[in-house]
């Protein structure tokens, strides 16, 4: 069941200030091809913000899944090298994001890749083009079916996620066996909800507890710390 996160408050001007998943097209947004009901205005909004209880995961569009506004918007071999882009209002000068894969519908999740540090990328403004990131699919994922997840923390105590639908085909003979298996890889961060678990404020990056064996480090221009407190946050 797809229950709401607490509600915490906001600045409006820090409403105006966000970044949304470009591509692969989340769910509900202007440029998902598959999309037939009114543009989700507000997927740059992060979790908890001016008095609305955005459901988790995926702001609720998990529902779309199986139904025509649901459909793969991409296509993807299993230990591919692939690549996501961001866009928006305003990039807060950075953060620290994670990729992670459903295969469950959203019951269950797995990090695919950790960007520690510069993501977005602090001096790319809101253009996808200077806001695409490399990853790389697990190797051992499932075929069929999956769900693409983007999570962010900024410097602000503030955390986004957006999802999209996807295919998973079955990988090419030369891949190399995954150094984790699929189901041992860690579930993305969760913080900055409500939940106890809290993001560094201000003065430093996200330094994920749990990042997994992916791990791509900031330009370090600010440096990284944990989320806190430990017995909260899942380490």
């Amino acid at each position: 069941m797809v229950s709401a996160l607490p509600v915490v408050f906001c600045f409006l001007s820090a409403v105006l200030a966000h970044m949304q998943l470009n591509s692969p097209p989340t769910f509900g947004a202007a440029n998902n091809p598959y999309r037939t009901a009114p543009a989700d205005t507000e997927l740059t909004f992060p979790y908890g913000c001016c008095g609305k209880e955005i459901p988790f995961p995926c702001r609720g569009y998990l529902n779309l899944l199986g139904t025509p506004q649901g459909a793969s918007v991409a296509t993807w071999t299993a230990g591919s090298v692939q690549n996501f882009s961001l866009t928006g209002l305003g990039n807060h000068y950075g953060g620290s994001c994670q990729v992670s894969f459903s295969v469950d519908n959203g019951t269950t999740w797995q990090v695919a890749t950790s960007f520690e540090g510069d993501c977005p990328h602090r001096n790319g403004g809101v253009d996808p083009a200077l806001q695409t990131f490399n990853f790389t699919v697990p190797a051992d994922i499932r075929t069929g079916s999956a769900v693409f997840a983007w999570t962010w923390f900024n410097r602000e105590q503030e955390f986004n996620m957006n999802c999209a639908a996807v295919t998973i085909t079955p990988p090419a003979s030369s891949v190399a066996n995954a150094s984790v298996p699929y189901n041992r890889l860690p579930g993305p961060l969760i913080a900055d909800t409500g939940n106890g678990c809290e993001t560094p404020l201000t003065t430093a990056e996200v330094q994920y507890p749990n990042p997994g064996p992916d791990i791509v480090p900031g330009d370090g221009v600010y440096p990284l710390a944990l989320p806190t407190p430990a017995t909260m946050c899942g380490y």
